[in-house]
């Protein structure tokens, strides 16, 4: 649910590209700025505008500029058949948005129109933060809510009810240097063994000078996020358990799949070190043959590089993260929710529905190769001839098992697992060293924001 290496933006949570750096200091001031969840829910309206009466919505979300023209577009169209309801965009940095918006909810001044994110929507649903959509879902027969995946609903929902919609989700897949691999001799992966990536990433890393430092490298390793539940089910492994109350990391499985991870940079050499790979962005300059993120990262590369299919620089393609002993995959995304103080309730709900309609996703999210479009229906729009020919690849990783766990304590959750697993990844301390530590941490956050104390 992948590269900007100093930027700390919404792309880089989602997708966690081979160059990036996640910021932990983040997710240290959301979860800083976070009050105790309070099981409070917000189902009346506070208040709403005559019909005809012009009012405007505020919306805040996160994103770059680059992705402002595509908003930009949908709110056009709806402000063309819209025009009492005026939307004001409030566009912050993602390292920005998430402190604004717990100060804003705190202070009880929410946006009308709240952009959420899978990993940290039950943190707002819980503090009563985010108004429940169902009474506006029951006056709305033509919503057809069983076209959104059920499977990042489950981030949206608490105690039966429904507080977002979604406009996309991120499943994870490698993009591989098509021209580096004809070069090597190497046929071009679909699905790979654990055996049979490094064996590939051996023949792809290239030390010319003699120096013992490669210039050119197999693999450009991430620092694991949410995306870690990836590697970890291809090995039939999970960081948290599915009702959210354990940390998992504790299991051979687990412990087997980060070792091996910090292998590949540690033991073998075929990633670069922090200081190896500096602040050059590595797949792009062909350096690295492998590099993996999500559907966005498709629309980055493309406009850093040139099109998967036909350019000047390289080809390039979409391939499956190697397994252990199963196919595998994680998901996260994006929504859109009704803030808890809005005034304009049926308004907001007017305009998410919109927003989130098939025809909207098929432009602002699939074509564009922003994501996989939050509806089924219009998902296979993301396969089109301007992305890689294995595109279909993030589709199918929907249906395969996913290890995704939605829970309120996200922030403080990734913020303990990677103080232990950048450790791991530095060659500071062995796996069966640091997830035993993992879990000792993490299992009273879990089990105590689980119950809402």
């Amino acid at each position: 649910m992948l590269s900007k290496r100093n930027l700390v933006t919404r792309r880089e949570i989602l997708k966690v590209a081979g160059t990036t750096a996640f910021a932990a200091s983040a997710s240290s001031l959301l979860a800083a700025c976070a009050p105790a969840a309070e099981k409070k829910e917000v189902d009346t309206p506070l208040g709403e505008a005559p019909a005809q009466e012009a009012v405007e919505l505020r919306l805040t979300f996160w994103g770059d500029l680059a992705d402002m023209p595509t908003w930009n577009a949908g709110i056009d169209k709806w402000h063309q058949a819209n025009p009492k309801t005026k939307i004001k965009w409030e566009n912050s940095p993602w390292s920005e948005y998430w402190t604004k918006l717990q100060t804003e909810m705190a202070g009880g001044t929410s946006p009308d129109v709240v952009g959420m994110v899978s990993m940290y929507s039950q943190q707002y649903i819980r503090q009563g933060s985010l108004y429940a959509l169902d009474d506006l879902i029951a006056k709305t027969p033509d919503i057809a809510m069983d076209d959104f995946w059920p499977a990042i609903m489950k981030a949206y929902s608490w105690k039966g009810k429904t507080y977002a919609l979604p406009y996309d989700l991120s499943t994870m897949c490698m993009m591989y240097n098509k021209t580096m691999f004809d070069e090597a001799g190497l046929a071009y992966p679909t699905e790979w063994t654990w055996d049979e990536f490094l064996t590939a990433m051996k023949k792809l890393t290239k030390d010319t000078n003699g120096d013992g430092t490669p210039e050119q490298f197999g693999y450009v390793m991430p620092n694991f996020d949410w995306t870690l539940d990836v590697p970890l089910g291809m090995n039939n492994a999970r960081f948290i358990s599915e009702d959210g109350t354990k940390c998992m990391l504790d299991t051979p499985e687990a412990i087997e799949t980060l070792q091996w991870l910090s292998d590949l940079r540690n033991m073998h050499h075929v990633a670069p070190t922090p200081g190896e790979a500096g602040d050059i962005p590595l797949f792009e300059s062909g350096l690295a043959a492998v590099t993996w993120g999500n559907p966005e990262t498709v629309q980055e590369l493309t406009s850093r590089i040139g099109p998967p299919r036909k350019n000047d620089k390289f080809l390039w393609d979409v391939c499956y993260f190697p397994k252990k002993t199963q196919l595998a995959n994680a998901m996260q995304g994006g929504s859109f929710s009704i803030g808890h103080t809005t005034k304009y309730v049926d308004r907001a709900w007017e305009f998410i529905k919109f927003y989130t309609s098939g025809p909207q996703l098929d432009e602002m999210v699939g074509k564009p190769s922003r994501g996989i479009p939050g509806r089924k229906s219009v998902a296979k729009s993301l396969i089109n001839d301007a992305n890689p020919v294995n595109q279909v690849f993030f589709l199918n990783a929907v249906d395969q098992p996913s290890y995704s766990v939605f829970i309120p304590a996200y922030a403080e959750s990734i913020s303990i697992l990677q103080k232990y697993t950048d450790q791991v990844f530095l060659g500071q301390m062995t796996a069966a060293e640091a997830c035993p530590k993992i879990v000792a941490e993490l299992n009273p956050v879990l089990l105590r924001t689980a119950s809402g104390a």
